[in-house]
């Protein structure tokens, strides 16, 4: 099942579904909205009959959701790594942060104007949590999956604090897929990046350093997850020698998952 939020009046969303020539709308605000409404809502969301707009005719600008914590998770490619100049680390890096804005998949970014360096970014798996999951064990993480989808973080560079506090934008969408439609865990899926429709990234998920399922379990370690919560799993190398700059227009995408992408402009 495909979901994603459209809106529908200048101060009104919906949470819909995604058929094969129509959307279905769902009676919640947003697909967060949606999965926290209780542990049936996968049943209800594929049950509910109501209302048909043709596809063609909505443009989704807005985030599926907004997730209520998000927990990043460093290096997490072997890429990335390298471009680092670091170690296969022996278990996953993890931080909560909270980005000054989540967008949409098709949106403008303000360049900042204390940004000297430009703006980092790389394309990552986004897995959404679908229920409470406190040290939860890997062999049962999947279970609390609500589904995925493609994001990336746009942070200022040469901060001199830990870049994990200085986020200012959280792309994320365009829908969530739920894990019926995916390979298990996420795996298999091709993660691509263009800037400026220049390739910039291609990797697969299942290149990944720490799993999906061993992911959601340390960071239920951490502090109860609750639904709507998102773990973004790492980005992959190649993105440290091309920073955002004003003028520059990104595209990152996730087979099956669709694309999102943004355009830098001046403040």
């Amino acid at each position: 099942m495909r979901l994603t939020t459209i809106r529908i009046t200048p101060d009104r969303t919906t949470a819909a579904r995604i058929d094969k020539k129509h959307l279905t709308p769902l009676p919640h605000p947003d697909v967060g909205a949606l999965i926290a409404s209780g542990t049936d809502w996968p049943r209800r969301a594929a049950a509910h009959a109501g209302d048909r707009i043709p596809l063609p005719s909505v443009t989704t600008e807005v985030p599926p959701l907004t997730p209520g914590r998000v927990v990043r998770v460093g290096p997490n490619y072997p890429t990335r790594l390298k471009e680092l100049g670091r170690q296969r680390p022996a278990a996953p890096s993890l931080s909560v942060v909270r980005p000054q804005t989540v967008a949409g998949p098709r949106t403008t970014v303000p360049f900042p104007a204390a940004s000297s360096q430009g703006l980092g970014w790389g394309v990552e798996l986004g897995v959404v949590v679908s229920r409470r999951a406190h040290r939860v064990p890997a062999a049962e993480a999947l279970r609390h999956v609500a589904g995925y989808a493609v994001g990336t973080y746009l942070y200022t560079l040469g901060d001199p604090t830990d870049p994990t506090d200085s986020e200012s934008v959280l792309l994320l969408g365009p829908d969530l897929v739920t894990p019926d439609h995916l390979p298990i865990g996420g795996r298999g899926l091709t993660l691509t990046a263009a800037l400026d429709g220049r390739p910039v990234q291609k990797a697969n998920t299942s290149d990944l350093c720490f799993d999906v399922a061993t992911l959601l379990a340390r960071a239920s370690d951490l502090s109860p997850l609750k639904p709507g919560d998102l773990i973004t799993t790492g980005t992959p190398g190649g993105t440290l020698a091309y920073p955002l700059t004003p003028g520059r227009s990104l595209y990152v995408a996730i087979k099956g998952l669709g694309d999102i992408g943004c355009l830098v402009t001046d403040a």
